[in-house]
């Protein structure tokens, strides 16, 4: 989360802020044609980079000691791995779908109050999903392990 001074200027950008800057940093642009007019798009959307890495970052098990929520650039593909399995009776489908649960309802609030998360449980079909069909016309893939929960952005 960003930091202000009393007179409102940025000291310091938050995490978030900085992984969509890594992002963009580490990721480049294409131009296409449309409508006879020349238009550039970055290799994936920021809307759902951000989603993503916000999920990441409250939605991991904080339980998990040495490890950090990682996000890693390739050249076809972003991957954002979070500490821990999905909890409870949360599956892949049900995130598809927008079943809603808050592992860490304190770190929820603070995105809320903070505005990084808007209605919960709904930023994987509202926001990462409709934004990689528009993009691209992929769906991102996630994949559960006993320790981790990685979620995967196709350029």
């Amino acid at each position: 989360m960003a930091l202000f001074s009393v007179g409102g200027e940025l000291i310091e950008t938050g995490v978030v802020e900085r992984a969509l800057d890594f992002v963009r940093r580490n990721t480049g642009t294409s131009a296409a044609l449309e409508e006879g007019r020349r238009v550039e798009r970055r290799d994936f959307p920021e809307a759902a980079v951000r989603e993503v890495v916000v999920n990441a970052l409250a939605h991991r098990d904080y339980s998990i000691a040495g490890t950090d929520v990682l996000l890693s650039v390739f050249d076809d593909r972003i991957e954002v791995q979070s500490p821990g399995s999905l909890p409870n009776t949360i599956s892949i489908e049900g995130m598809r779908a927008g079943v809603r649960y808050a592992r860490n309802q304190v770190m929820m609030n603070i995105m809320r109050d903070y505005g990084y998360v808007e209605g919960l449980g709904m930023g994987i079909r509202r926001q990462v999903m409709p934004a990689m069909a528009q993009h691209n016309g992929t769906e991102p893939d996630f994949l559960e392990e006993e320790s981790r929960f990685t979620v995967c952005l196709r350029k």
